[in-house]
């Protein structure tokens, strides 16, 4: 029996702490105790303990291979974000704004876009009631 740890870890062989380190080959009644009870921790690279009876590979001189790695994220796969249209019909951008949403909201809708600023403060200008700092943020970020 040979099983070679996966991460370091800490066991209790024979009453004694012992240290295990990522990487390391553990073989004999270590390795043993590592394949029935630290399965996660560990991978078997040979087993060999007679199969139990009844798992189909009985007579076949197969073994049971432990499962593949999970692959990796591949932290470049994520779709790229799509580019907002540049077709120049403000009154799609219009209904999307709800100018009487909290502060944070139209904010969050304007973003650094200067066209969405310009729009949100002309429509927030426009209410009965226009909010004194929502109007000074988008006049930033408008530019004007």
């Amino acid at each position: 029996m040979r099983v070679q740890a996966n991460e370091s870890f800490k066991v209790f062989h024979g009453h004694v702490p012992t240290q295990l380190e990522a990487g390391q080959i553990y073989t004999g009644g270590l390795a043993e105790l590592l394949a029935r009870g630290a399965r996660k921790k560990v991978t078997v690279l040979e087993d060999d303990r007679p199969e139990p009876e009844g798992t189909g590979t009985e007579g076949t001189g197969e073994q049971n291979p432990p499962p593949p790695p999970a692959p990796a994220p591949d932290p470049g796969a994520s779709a790229p974000p799509t580019p907002p249209s540049d077709d120049g019909d403000e009154d799609e951008d219009e209904e999307e704004l709800d100018i009487d949403a909290p502060v944070a909201d139209v904010l969050a809708w304007v973003g650094d876009d200067q066209e969405r600023a310009a729009l949100a403060l002309r429509q927030e200008e426009a209410s009965e009631k226009p909010r004194s700092t929502l109007v000074k943020q988008l006049a930033k970020i408008a530019g004007e």
